[in-house]
């Protein structure tokens, strides 16, 4: 690995306001149970999300504020998240050619970033902030004598927010098929862990609490039918027994972006509508879920992925309100969005 690369930001763009909430066509796994005649997968393809808000299937996405039929960039997509830090994966950075597209990306939404290399060259994870990256490092979490998985590693960058102070952000990405090999690299990660954070990035691993047995069920036998393995939950037991805070207990009231399958109780964020992609934070940290605050974002075509946000509030123990005593608290806006391989190619 060539090591991590930092680039500092230009101003920013100007800034769209304009928002537009699409859901995208429905999952792999409701639109192969609908063939097979399941009465549940064919509901799942007009259903509302659980908040009640209506839904409506797009299969091909129009956008406002440019030409009809127009496929938005991934810079658009962002810049309308207004997220203050981002963590990508599977991001492609040319050294060759001054980090493009990634710094074209950060230059264009006025933020910092720094990045690692993970599974192959110019491929890797990328951490992008609004405010200075104070220190950074990368960790391998795999084996690299054994090319059967992905090597993967995570980013942590510890980024100074004003009036509030460190955050420590963690990305990463694990392998995409073992569940074995995604514990092999999440106890990488927890071994070098060090102090608070904020764990985000594309673990690809399923919580059994967000599924019916119904739909549970279904997954089975579609990564049967396509030849995955057998999906499994270790990851996401073991983390939730280390007392890692998952973002997802803290949605509030809102319209749904992407269609939710019948039998599972959150919005899908990968291609087969299960929830893949996680924004967690360590046990006994100051870094608390806003409630309310928690989202999946349609990525528009962007990538095979959906954007995961949250609010976080930064607990302060030094100061405290003079008249109540109160620990006083700042907000800062975290999320991240996984792309495609490929997606960062230069057009």
């Amino acid at each position: 690995m060539q090591g991590i690369l930092k680039a500092q930001a230009s101003l920013a763009r100007s800034v769209s306001k304009a928002r537009v909430s699409i859901n995208l066509q429905d999952n792999e796994i409701s639109r192969e149970r609908s063939k097979l005649g399941s009465t549940a997968a064919r509901s799942a393809t007009t259903a509302a999300a659980k908040k009640s808000a209506p839904a409506t299937q797009q299969h091909h996405p129009q956008q406002n504020g440019g030409g009809e039929g127009r496929r938005r960039s991934v810079e658009e997509v962002l810049r309308e998240v207004r997220a203050d830090i981002i963590g990508l994966q599977n991001v492609r950075a040319e050294e060759e050619r001054g980090m493009s597209p990634l710094s074209e990306l950060a230059e264009g939404l006025g933020m910092r970033y720094v990045f690692a290399e993970s599974w192959a060259p110019e491929y890797g994870n990328a951490v992008l902030s609004r405010w200075p990256i104070k220190r950074w490092k990368s960790q391998r979490v795999a084996d690299q004598s054994d090319f059967r998985f992905e090597l993967g590693n995570v980013l942590r960058a510890t980024i100074e927010v004003p009036r509030a102070g460190e955050v420590n952000f963690h990305c990463t990405h694990l392998d995409h098929l073992d569940e074995s090999w995604r514990m092999k690299q999440m106890n990488a990660i927890l071994r070098s862990g060090d102090g608070p954070h904020i764990l985000a990035g594309g673990l690809n691993a399923l919580d059994g609490t967000d599924y019916s047995d119904e739909r549970w069920a279904d997954i089975v036998k579609y990564y049967e039918e396509i030849g995955k393995p057998t999906p499994k939950v270790e990851v996401m037991k073991f983390l939730k027994g280390k007392q890692y805070v998952d973002a997802k207990d803290f949605a509030g009231e809102c319209e749904a972006v992407v269609v939710v399958a019948k039998g599972q109780d959150v919005q899908g964020t990968c291609k087969y509508g299960t929830r893949v992609d996680y924004i967690l934070a360590s046990p006994d940290s100051p870094y608390k879920f806003v409630p309310g605050s928690y989202t999946v974002i349609s990525s528009k075509g962007t990538s095979d992925h959906h954007i995961v946000k949250v609010d976080v509030t930064i607990q302060d123990t030094k100061e405290t309100d003079e008249e109540s005593g109160e620990q006083g608290q700042r907000v800062v806006k975290i999320n991240k969005k996984s792309s495609k391989k490929g997606l960062w190619a230069a057009k």
